[in-house]
């Protein structure tokens, strides 16, 4: 078993033990990381690590709580405040839906998980899915059709592949795309607005001053760097030699967002009409509530898109919920 692997159960183990101490496990920032890249291996495509729990079970949401409860020894205080988000996100309803339908998790774990464990977890997804459908907690058209597609395209044997296709063809879809309809999905979204863009105020004041930004932007903007569901769209935007902060989360493949853009101001600069409008977008689809095809007219009014670049770009916006406002602190700046 590699050293990290063991690292991570040790540091369950200890946390177990010291449960009723009031001082928490002290870990350094690169023993942290590489304990979570290795708890989401099955996340991750390029991931060689070997699998040890499959994503949001309860050993996997047990070892996660473990890691993300430490106490972190570093000076950066960008590392402390992501960590801290990470710790906040776990309140919120991720955890019922437990396939990242973005994810090709069946390609990931192919080899590397048996027959039996992959049948399981499928099985474990259905189960997941009732439950949260008991809570009005669903995935959105967007996710459905993503898993169903997978399901569809994998040549696994195991009975509970069927199964899953079967109820998610006959499963109903919230309605709107974003958070803004799942439970505590506004206080879902301030809290990424939080983290990615260092925002206290609210949505409604944010929305104002992009009017303000949005005013002196008139022209329509080509689409030069095409968007797509594998990380924020903010990244694709940066050019290659803007250094990528390293990160402890995966949905944005490891790399600290906020860190990251903060040194590519330039690119933040020549980008920002595109990143004001896709602001914009993505207060519409997680905070208004907005319908995809509000979501397409509103992209379409500022920029010349055909209509796979909008879906792309809706896509994008509804997977990774306000990455785009890490660049956000630089048009505040005087």
């Amino acid at each position: 078993m590699k050293k990290h692997l063991l690292f991570s159960l040790t540091l369950v183990a200890f946390i177990f033990l010291s449960a009723c101490s009031e001082h928490k496990p002290v870990v350094n920032y690169q023993e942290l990381r590489t304990s979570l890249i290795s708890l989401n291996s099955s996340l991750s495509h390029s991931s060689t690590d070997d699998i040890t729990v499959l994503p949001f079970t309860e050993g996997y949401l047990q070892l996660r709580h473990a890691l993300l409860s430490s106490s972190l020894n570093e000076p950066d205080v960008m590392a402390h405040k992501e960590l801290d988000y990470l710790r906040i996100q776990e309140r919120y309803p991720e955890r019922y839906l437990p396939w990242p339908s973005h994810i090709p998790v069946l390609k990931n774990v192919e080899g590397r998980v048996s027959a039996e464990e992959l049948d399981l977890w499928l099985n474990f997804v259905i189960t997941k899915l009732k439950e949260a459908d008991e809570s009005n907690i669903r995935l959105n058209r967007f996710e459905r059709d993503a898993i169903i597609k997978q399901l569809e395209d994998s040549n696994i044997d195991a009975p509970s592949r069927s199964t899953l296709l079967t109820y998610l063809n006959d499963y109903k879809s919230r309605a709107m795309l974003g958070l803004h309809q799942l439970p505590n999905g506004k206080e879902w979204y301030q809290s990424k607005l939080n983290f990615y863009g260092a925002i206290q105020e609210s949505p409604n004041k944010v929305l104002a001053m992009l009017s303000k930004i949005d005013e002196k932007n008139s022209k329509s903007i080509v689409l030069n760097t095409k968007p797509n569901t594998q990380q924020p769209y903010m990244l694709e935007l940066l050019p290659a030699n803007c250094q990528r902060i390293s990160g402890l989360n995966w949905r944005d493949g490891f790399i600290n967002v906020p860190s990251t853009v903060a040194k590519c101001t330039k690119a933040i600069e020549q980008h920002k009409a595109l990143i004001v409008t896709l602001m914009a977008v993505d207060l519409g689809i997680h905070y208004q509530g907005w319908s995809q095809k509000q979501a397409f007219v509103a992209l379409n009014s500022k920029l010349a898109l055909n209509e796979q670049q909008a879906q792309q770009l809706i896509a994008n916006i509804v997977y990774f919920p306000a990455t785009i406002f890490a660049a956000y602190p630089h048009f505040l700046k005087p």
